[in-house]
């Protein structure tokens, strides 16, 4: 697990709530906002099928 470095709502709307709030997703966040940025498509694929499968257990 690793905390999350960037900024979303997320970051607001967890502590007004006082919940916790987990954020997935595919991708090296270090290359974030930076020339390099890019997304294998492995990787979102992978992603897709997790997070399709999480939602489902919910």
């Amino acid at each position: 697990m690793k905390v999350k470095s960037g900024t979303s709502d997320m970051n607001v709307v967890g502590p007004a709530w006082n919940w916790p709030i987990v954020a997935y997703g595919p991708g090296d966040s270090s290359l974030d906002h930076t020339p390099n940025e890019h997304l294998d498509l492995a990787e979102y694929h992978q992603a897709i099928a997790i997070l399709s499968r999480v939602l489902a257990l919910l």
